[in-house]
């Protein structure tokens, strides 16, 4: 295993280097420690002598100070590496994940100039987004316990992978949580919503006990499927707002982090994280760790639609550029919202059942919300 830790030696750095101390990685492992001084102004032959020494005195302390971290792992069968590098720290850090092949990246939430109210500073922001490998975000000095977000999609169960393939991670007692995301339609007390409003939402409420019932099963398969690999797993089903709910379950479970898979696009349509990851990450007060699915995964549709469409919330925000085979449609792609105007769905769903039709009550909630 290839681990960097980046730190600027603040408090909440010192947090990522203990984490990864106490953690189980195995023998032989490669920890890498960096730390990105950015660097001084140009400065001329002519300047004062003082201003070169300043400058050279920073990057000594700043070895000197590398060096004593090593002190962490002494007693440990890893091979520890240090590295100062000059530059911008957000985008030294990546770079360097690069050049080393890291298989996770360790940081602290914020820095020296973290706003003491900010639970994630600017760099840590940075650097999850850009990371090309999982990232774990300390919020604390030690994993004890772990929760995992479970959806059913193909981007969540990249963060079930990496539980299950990591000794470090697949030795600590998991929670998956699946969230059924249920919350009360404004438009109900709205007396100026129309009859096709008020048929949708009864539609939705009524799909209710599907949707419970799915997401049950879906915790309950990925438990087993962690508990086969080695882990002491358990799950739970939560209703609410998902991000929120994942927050809570760590709490209410003792839980020190969470597992959280996100899309893994790239460029502008990336957006940073998915929705429920960018506020897990924010929000949080312990340990989180991000993990993107590769682009080829997430690559033209929107994590949601990885899930059956029967079990989601509707936002047809999310649907609006996924295409989908339908039959009906003499198996051309066509538009999500053809496609459930039609009253059918094609995709890897929830249960893993493959295609499948949407209920009455599912189709009428699509075609009272879709544009």
């Amino acid at each position: 295993m290839r681990v960097l830790i980046a730190t600027d030696f603040s408090t909440h750095a010192e947090d990522a280097l203990a984490l990864v101390g106490d953690l189980a990685i195995p023998d032989g492992s490669v920890v890498r420690i960096v730390h990105v001084v950015e660097p001084f102004p140009p400065i001329s032959s002519l300047a004062p002598t003082s201003m070169t020494e300043m400058a050279e005195a920073v990057e000594r302390e700043a070895m000197a100070e590398l060096d004593r971290k090593r002190a962490i792992f002494r007693e440990r069968a890893l091979e520890v590496q240090t590295a100062l590098v000059l530059g911008r720290p957000a985008e030294m850090i990546v770079d360097e994940a690069q050049r080393f092949r890291a298989d996770l990246i360790v940081m602290g939430s914020r820095g020296r100039r973290g706003i003491a109210a900010a639970l994630l500073g600017s760099v840590s922001a940075e650097v999850v987004d850009r990371a090309p490998c999982p990232v774990l975000v300390a919020r604390g000095r030690k994993l004890t316990q772990v929760v995992l977000a479970e959806d059913g999609s193909l981007v969540s169960a990249t963060g079930a992978d990496l539980v299950s393939k990591t000794p470090a991670l697949r030795s600590l007692p998991v929670t998956v949580v699946s969230v059924v995301d249920a919350p009360f339609p404004s438009t109900a007390a709205n007396s100026d919503a129309g009859p096709s409003m008020h048929a949708a939402i009864r539609a939705y409420y009524d799909s209710l006990p599907a949707q419970r019932e799915a997401m049950a099963r879906v915790a309950n398969t990925r438990a087993a499927q962690l508990t086969d690999a080695g882990s002491i797993s358990s799950a739970e089903v939560r209703e609410g707002d998902a991000a929120q709910q994942l927050i809570d379950a760590a709490a209410a479970t003792g839980a020190d982090c969470i597992v959280i898979g996100s899309h893994g696009r790239t460029g502008i349509s990336r957006l940073f994280l998915g929705s429920v990851a960018r506020a897990v990450l924010f929000h949080a007060p312990c340990s989180v760790l991000i993990v993107r699915a590769p682009a080829s995964v997430t690559a033209g549709t929107s994590p949601k639609t990885l899930a059956s469409a029967r079990y989601v919330t509707p936002q047809p925000a999310l649907l609006a550029d996924a295409r989908v085979s339908c039959p009906r449609h003499g198996g051309a792609a066509v538009d999500v919202e053809r496609c459930l105007g039609c009253g059918y769905f094609t995709g890897a769903g929830a249960c893993g059942a493959g295609p499948r039709e949407l209920g009455d009550a599912d189709a009428a909630i699509w075609r009272h919300l879709l544009p």
